[in-house]
Parts: C-alpha cells; structure tokens; sequence
C-alpha cells in the first residue's frame, strides 16, 4: 500500500513539474537521479515512470531511457483544441437529452391535477427531474457566489465532474475525464480570470438549454483556448525568468 502509495506521489511530482514549465524539452527522467532526489527506492519510481508514459508525460526512448514530455505552444492548443471537440460532441448530446426531459417534465406537469390537500402537488415535485442545465446553473451560481479565485476554481471543477456524470455512458465519461487529469485539470486550478470563465461556461450552458450546437461548439472552443494561450503565456514567462 505504501508503495502504491508513494507510485502515485511521484507522478503528480513529475506532472506538477511538466505542468508549471519546470521541466526542460527532452529533461531525462533517470531512476537513480529521481531515487536519491526523493529518498525512496527504485521501485515506486519505475512504476511511476510507467504511468508516465501512458499518460503522455513521458517517453521511453529506444536506448530505454525515459525523457520528459514537454510540449511546444503549438502541441499546447492542439491539446485544447482536440479537447474542446470532443467536449463539444460529448455537450451536444447533452443538449439532446435536455430536450427530452423537458418533453417529459411537461407531459407530466399537464397530466397532474391539483389538490387542495397538496397531495397531487407533492407527487409532482418528486417526479419533476432537474433538467442538465438547470443543474449546471446551479452549479454556477455557487462559483459566481465564492468569493476566492481557488474557490471559485474549485466550483469550476465540480462542473466538470457534473458534466462529465450527465453523459450517462461509462465509456464516454472515461474519455473525457482522462481529458481533465493533466492538462485542463491544472489550468483550472492554476491559471484564469475566473470571472471570464464564469461567464463562459455560462453561455456553454445557455448553449445546453437552447440545443443550440453552434454556440456550444463556439463557447467551448473559446473555453479551452483562452486555457491555452494562458499555459503558453505561463511557460514563456517562466522560461524568460530562467535564462536571466
């Protein structure tokens, strides 16, 4: 357990320090180094070395050493390009299903017919099922309400794990949250005016509860290349702060 444990701390290291602009392009990843580095042994290191490269955050060379995957500014928005696509087709069917709950909430709402005793209403309210939007706002009023950046970054989190739970296919969600665990999920925390993202993400809801494809399709886009540019922004800034 301890090794399991230890595997797992080693990886989010080395991704915080590929993430944060520390690591170089083609930085070597040696057993021995990383061991005496942090004083466990070899073992954690190998296996954290593994899930490294399945990940994408690293690269076994032919000669079986190890480098670090550092990406250039161009690699860095084919990442969020790719994922806001993706987010883009998984949101659309989102939207469809949004649809059709409210085709469902309706029919029940017309074939209920009030008491005076309350009961009919009562029945109604636990029928009625919050439709992927209104869930959605919900979640975003409580990032609009906190009052910290890493508050607010934490409530635009738990939209994503909503989101990512409204899809309903095991498979899909899989996908897109390994899409979180790296790249956006350090972004989120990390980077952002959180005000602008609040208001992004609003209009991708809005986007759900209309059907609207296109404005999906644009405000996700938008969502995830403005993420981009600031990873860009980031990395050069500390790349200049390096060299003086």
């Amino acid at each position: 357990m301890a090794s399991v444990q230890t595997k797992d701390y080693i990886v989010q290291l080395i991704k915080e320090e590929i993430l944060s602009g520390v690591m170089k392009p083609g930085e070597e990843l040696a057993q021995e180094a990383l061991a005496e580095r942090l004083g466990v042994s070899r073992m954690p290191i190998r296996e954290a070395l593994q899930n490294l490269v399945q990940e994408g955050f690293a690269v076994r060379l032919p000669n079986r050493h190890i480098q670090a995957v550092v990406l250039s500014a161009q690699q860095i928005h084919d990442v969020f390009h790719v994922i806001a696509a993706m987010a883009a087709e998984n949101m659309i069917l989102v939207a469809k299903k949004e649809q059709m709950l409210r085709r469902k909430n309706v029919e029940q709402t017309s074939q209920t017919e009030f008491e005076e005793d309350g009961q009919s209403k009562l029945f109604l309210e636990q029928e009625i099922e919050k439709t992927p939007s209104e869930q959605l706002f919900q979640i975003l009023s409580g990032m609009e309400n906190a009052l910290r950046p890493e508050k607010k970054a934490e409530w635009e989190m738990v939209y994503q794990e909503r989101l990512i739970s409204l899809f309903e296919n095991p498979y899909l969600s899989q996908l897109q949250g390994k899409t979180m665990d790296g790249y956006v999920a350090y972004a989120i925390e990390k980077m952002g005016d959180k005000q602008q993202k609040l208001e992004q993400l609003r209009r991708i809801t809005e986007g759900i509860a209309e059907n609207n494809e296109q404005k999906i399709r644009m405000g996700l886009r938008e969502y995830y290349l403005s993420y981009a540019d600031a990873f860009v922004e980031r990395w050069e800034k500390k790349a200049e702060e390096t060299e003086k």
